[in-house]
Parts: C-alpha cells; structure tokens; sequence
C-alpha cells in the first residue's frame, strides 16, 4: 500500500467541540426518553391486573436501560471535557486522532477515545468516528506509528489498512 499525503490543516479543537456538542445532544434526547419511560412505568393505567399485562413492566425494563445509556453518555461528556489536546505523538495512544487508508483508497479519520465508541460528528467534508481500545480496530491501531500497515478481520472479512497521520 503506498503512503498518500496526509489531510491538511485539521483542527483537533474544532472535532473536541463537535463531538461534546453531540454527545450534549445525546444527552437532552435521553433525558427526555427516560423521564417519559419513569413516567410510563409508574402510570396507574399501566399497571396490570393479571400477571399477563406486563406494559408497566415492560417500560421499567426500558427506563432502566435507558438510564444506564445516559450515565454511559454523561461519563463519555465528562471525559471529552477533561480531555486536553497534547500534540501529536508518534504513535496512535488515547485522544490520537488517527488517518487511516484502506487497500481500496478509502479514507478514514478516527479519533482514538476511553468513551464514545461509535459515535460520529461531520468535521468539514469528512466523517469522524470515535472508537474506543475496546473495540478490534481501535486494539489493533494502539500503539501503531504513521506508516504502519495492518490487518484486521472484522465481521468475518481481512480488511488491509495503512496509518497515514497522527494529528
């Protein structure tokens, strides 16, 4: 795979700022499902009067899942506010925001997070995704320096990936 030059000018503070405005976003949206599955759960209309009406149930399972997600996503703001943006090391480490290339060409900026996996922000005409060390990925691209070519089996498929910046 040969080294392509790497993306210009990417401004690691302005990915911080979108990626805590989504998770801020997450965050109303969740408080908001949770309070209504409380409020379900604890309405007398959905308390069953046979074993075999399970609604209220049912939304007390909801909330409580839902509760657990907002404490994931309250953890995950927690830890993108306390981030502080060091320059870039020579290799792939937590809070790296990492350029990879794959054997078709494609193009891939991640950012390298303890919390968060999977979630996207747009930064200018480019996707960015954060993914955890956690994940096989984000396993693998630990500990990895710009130039270094790799191979990862995900979803059952040998995908060839080369580190093309770190910023």
């Amino acid at each position: 795979m040969q080294l392509k030059p790497a993306m210009m000018n990417i401004d690691k503070s302005e990915i911080l700022s979108l990626i805590m405005e989504q998770l801020r976003l997450d965050l109303t949206s969740l408080e908001q499902a949770v309070a209504i599955a409380r409020d379900t759960a604890t309405h007398s209309d959905c308390l069953g009067s046979s074993k075999y009406e399970t609604m209220g149930l049912e939304a007390s399972y909801l909330a409580q899942g839902q509760g657990r997600r907002l404490l994931e996503i309250e953890r995950a703001l927690e830890y993108f506010r306390r981030l502080s943006l060091a320059g870039p090391s020579p290799v792939a480490l937590l809070s790296s925001l990492v350029l990879l290339d794959d054997e078709q060409g494609n193009r891939q900026l991640l950012w390298l997070a303890a919390e968060a996996g999977g979630l996207k922000v747009q930064y200018r005409d480019t996707m960015v995704t954060v993914i955890t060390p956690r994940s096989p990925l984000g396993k693998v691209l630990t500990g990895r320096s710009v130039g270094d070519e790799f191979e990862i089996n995900i979803a059952g498929k040998v995908r060839s990936y080369e580190l093309s910046a770190i910023y």
